[in-house]
């Protein structure tokens, strides 16, 4: 299923995020409060400028039935139009686009927050919570997959590609490699670095063929994005970046395959959708860089073909060091399109970037992804 949403444009006026940590002292509200409240101040916003408030979360990892009732207040969404989506932040992102863009409110805000609750003590605890709430979200009724995580998933598309012998363990190393040291220099790391091609082949094997560091570092935060008008934009003071063109599109079940052999359709359909809205015909030439949810580095090549920009520079691809740095769960999207509106305003203040960003809940099966085109203005 493809979602055609025709934002344009939609300006974005305010960026937040919260510390990325691998754990947090503060609790969901809290959270969602810092990265709502840090957003709005960024554009001299109040609450009650909010028309729309859209937070992406999901009750299991938060720890609570109907979690939306105890952090609607702390994203802006009280005593005004307020929903909540079981999804990464990107679709959050897509939601209140349009809302802004049909005319309803002058001003929405997209909220993501990850904190799961739990009693893990290391990455390797962490991703087993994660690996038994992935498990729950299968489809139980019709496809009832036995065994099923996001993890064996992700292990399994990977070594169809390793079988296809046109990549190779080494190459895998020396992506996550560089995307990981590329991620300690950065604002936002979850991982330490910088490390090396050895260190990544060395690191604990976790789902063949897959190795500790060629998998997300899983960080805990919150993140929020203020989207206005041009009219109620042009009077306020904040970013400055616009968003032209918006796609989503939901993968297919397990018995179509497509999962494995052909992991990056769902992100080219969304891809097609976000580029026609953008009027972007040759992205290759006219993208200045992209900000990558890859999960595995055996995605990396599929999930950049989709998006027909595996001819840019590797430093313009993630220069955060995208999941392989830090993966905040559902908070995810708007991280990337934080990190890529930063991206511009430092190197581009006029350039395009393209945020990409996928729930990883079932892994590649019934995935969604979201394609962003955002321009510095």
């Amino acid at each position: 299923m493809t979602n055609r949403v025709r934002p344009g444009p939609v300006h974005v006026v305010g960026l937040s995020c919260t510390p990325l940590l691998a754990e947090q002292d503060a609790v969901l509200d809290e959270l969602v409060f810092d990265a709502v409240s840090a957003a709005l101040s960024e554009c001299a916003l109040r609450k009650s400028d909010v028309g729309l408030s859209v937070l992406a979360s999901m009750d299991v990892p938060d720890g609570r039935s109907i979690s939306s009732g105890l952090t609607t207040a702390a994203a802006a969404g009280y005593l005004s139009d307020s929903y909540r989506l079981e999804a990464d932040s990107g679709s959050a992102v897509a939601a209140a686009a349009q809302a802004v863009a049909a005319g309803d409110v002058e001003i929405a805000i997209a909220v993501g927050v990850h904190n799961p609750e739990h009693h893990a003590e290391d990455d390797a605890g962490r991703r087993r919570f994660l690996e038994q709430l992935s498990n729950l979200a299968f489809e139980p009724a019709f496809d009832r997959p036995v065994g099923m995580t996001a993890q064996t998933v992700y292990g399994m598309q990977a070594a169809h590609a390793l079988h296809s012998g046109e990549v190779s363990l080494d190459d895998w190393a020396e992506l996550s490699a560089a995307a990981i040291t590329r991620g300690a220099t950065g604002r936002r790391p979850g991982r330490s670095g910088p490390v090396t091609a050895a260190d990544v082949l060395a690191s604990a094997p976790v789902v063949s063929p897959l190795l500790d560091l060629m998998l997300p570092a899983p960080v805990t935060g919150a993140a929020a994005v203020v989207l206005a008008s041009p009219a109620r934009a042009a009077r306020l003071l904040g970013r400055s970046a616009v968003l032209t063109g918006i796609g989503q599109a939901t993968g297919d079940h397990t018995w179509t395959g497509d999962w494995l052999t052909r992991p990056g359709a769902t992100t080219a359909r969304a891809a097609a959708d976000a580029y026609q809205n953008a009027e972007l015909v040759d992205p290759g030439a006219e993208v200045a860089v992209v900000e990558l949810s890859a999960p595995t580095p055996a995605l990396h090549g599929p999930y950049l073909a989709a998006l027909q920009l595996q001819g840019l520079a590797p430093e313009r691809v993630s220069p955060s060091g995208g999941l392989a740095s830090a993966h905040a769960g559902l908070a995810n999207g708007i991280i990337r399109l934080l990190e890529a509106v930063e991206w511009l305003e430092q190197h581009q203040p006029r350039g395009r970037a393209v945020v990409h960003s996928v729930d990883t809940i079932t892994g590649t099966v019934s995935e969604e992804s979201t394609v962003v085109v955002v321009e510095g203005i």
